[in-house]
């Protein structure tokens, strides 16, 4: 049971904004691992690198979900609703380059996990999409 609290929108919405901008630097941080690692023929610690990246963000999107049916559950007020948008649709953005690149590791003959991980990016990214009409302001 969730008890309103008149800071908590704000709370909702930093995390957000603070889960966003940590899953952005991971996935970059991985992403960039990844191509340094295949750039030595390192292939298994770039399917790792990869396949870790999905997991997580995968894990952070499903909590970014969460935030936002809380937030929109204790806040009416559409800056709010606006400013985890704007985080969001970074996040969203960010996780396309990334499945971007790691599908071009894929194309290159990596394993088949690297096209999986690709794909479930891509399925994040648009997890993520889904959640922007819900942010904008009407």
């Amino acid at each position: 049971m969730s008890r309103f609290k008149p800071n908590r929108p704000d709370h909702l919405v930093a995390s957000i904004i603070a889960l966003a901008e940590q899953s952005n630097r991971l996935a970059l941080d991985a992403a960039m691992e990844a191509a340094r690692a295949d750039s030595h023929g390192h292939t298994a610690a770039v399917v790792d690198q990869i396949c870790r990246l999905a997991v997580g963000a995968g894990v952070a999107a499903g909590e970014v979900v969460w935030l936002v049916s809380e937030l929109e559950d204790v806040s009416d007020d559409p800056r709010q609703l606006q400013e985890a948008g704007v985080a969001v649709a970074g996040m969203e953005s960010c996780l396309i380059a990334v499945a971007h690149a790691v599908q071009e590791v894929a194309d290159r003959g990596a394993p088949i996990e690297v096209t999986s991980s690709a794909q479930a990016l891509r399925r994040v990214s648009a997890q993520l999409a889904e959640l922007l009409p819900r942010l904008q302001l009407a």
